[in-house]
């Protein structure tokens, strides 16, 4: 067995040139998978991120009735005993923070056009704690009374031609179905990287909503914010167990996770994996039809060689697991040195990230909840990296089979007079 390594070691390097380019393939086509799945996932996790931050939280409780109702925002089924859910939820440690909310659908107005919107009711100190749509604010968060105080998209503020400081009416049902409407002063606008909130929401204090919407502090919603977990998978198994948990507390709530709340960019994800798969497959193809043929010239090249071996009494066994060792050296230093670049990579995806605004500018882009600014970060997948090392050896061993199988079934008196 030595031998038969020790031959097909010297082979690879009576042809470096060959050797090498090879592997660059198959090294080329490791590493851009790897440092893709980083990216992708830093993406996709940037997106997740933008939605359990900005709308959906990491759990979101309701009332039953209000579940069946919920596409309507319905106001009058409002959740009993707030402060004891809170408190129940509080003394979970998965859980950094808990935020009443109240939705509710309006019309808002500068005197000449009118813009359908989502509204949004929050306690200004506990919303700052589960969702972050201060980081986006220009302009003021609500004042210590909150009263006729609005806070809006800056795609609708501009749509509307209004900025702060100036009045808008905003019309509303109220919590016993009236129609009322009032004038609200814009204290703050905000630009999310979530395209939708930036172009019909609005939201309002607990304060100004108690007048407006005859609300008597009715809350429709319980958001729940867990503690950061870098993978996501262990987040969303924190979500299930804090659900369980709290059903079984409190059987009689709706209870949903992101895992339901956000369920279509979870498929897009999925579907963004299997085609990334593919992609990988495609280049290792590319990378195994080159081994194929470095293999199978090695072949030919030596048939000479190849007749000496077999008449020295080396079996048609031996000869092909030679060639087909050097296939593997091939494809094993090429998908180390493919892997070690992806990790490396990674590292700095991970440590430093990388500024979205590079590629887009000021550009703006409907990406629907993707972010369009800041840093994005990559994201570790050791299963994959492991498995790409695999697959790129895998590959290589499988590739070497067919010229090494020809090898092997010369015939020694024909392979000793080749010229």
């Amino acid at each position: 067995m030595k031998t038969l390594i020790a031959i097909a070691f010297r082979n690879l390097m009576r042809h470096k040139r060959r050797t090498i380019l090879t592997g660059i393939i198959i090294s080329v086509g490791l590493w851009l998978y790897i440092f893709m799945d980083s990216v992708m996932a830093g993406l996709d996790r940037g997106s997740i991120d933008n939605m359990i931050n900005l709308t959906t939280s990491a759990i979101k409780i309701h009332t039953e009735k209000y579940d069946d109702e919920k596409e309507s925002f319905p106001l009058k089924y409002g959740l009993q005993n707030v402060d004891e859910l809170t408190l129940w939820l509080k003394n979970d440690n998965r859980v950094s923070a808990v935020a009443p909310r109240t939705q509710f659908i309006g019309e808002l107005s500068n005197y000449e056009e009118s813009i359908p919107v989502i509204g949004s009711v929050v306690d200004p100190v506990s919303d700052k704690e589960v969702f972050t749509l201060t980081e986006y604010l220009d302009g003021n968060y609500f004042s210590s009374e909150s009263t006729r105080e609005i806070i809006l998209g800056k795609e609708l503020a501009k749509d509307l031609n209004v900025t702060h400081g100036d009045f808008i009416t905003l019309y509303a049902l109220t919590k016993y179905e009236s129609r009322n409407a009032d004038d609200f002063k814009i204290v703050g606008t905000f630009n999310t990287t979530d395209p939708n909130l930036n172009k019909n929401g609005v939201f309002i204090s607990f304060t100004a909503a108690n007048q407006f919407l005859d609300l008597e502090n009715t809350v429709t919603e319980i958001n729940v914010q867990l503690k950061h977990r870098i993978n996501f998978n262990d987040l969303l198994a924190d979500m299930k167990e804090v659900r369980a948990s709290f059903s079984s507390q409190y059987p009689h709530l709706v209870t949903y996770t992101f895992a339901e709340l956000g369920a279509g960019i979870l498929e897009l994800v999925r579907q963004k994996k299997i085609w990334g798969v593919f992609m990988t497959l495609v280049l290792l193809l590319i990378a195994a039809v080159g081994i194929v043929n470095s293999v199978l010239m090695s072949v030919y090249e030596r048939i000479r060689e190849v007749g000496v071996l077999r008449a020295m009494g080396f079996e048609g066994s031996e000869i092909m697991k030679m060639f087909i060792f050097e296939g593997a050296m091939i494809g094993f230093l090429g998908s180390l040195v493919g892997i070690l670049l992806g990790i490396a990579t990674v590292v700095v995806l991970t440590t430093y990230g990388y500024p979205l605004e590079k590629i887009y500018g000021d550009m703006y882009v409907d990406t629907s909840g993707f972010p369009m600014w800041g840093t994005i970060y990559g994201e570790w997948n050791i299963p994959l990296i492991i498995g790409s090392f695999l697959f790129g050896l895998i590959t290589s061993i499988l590739a070497s089979i067919p010229p090494a199988k020809k090898a092997a079934q010369m015939e020694v008196t024909q392979a000793i007079r080749f010229i």
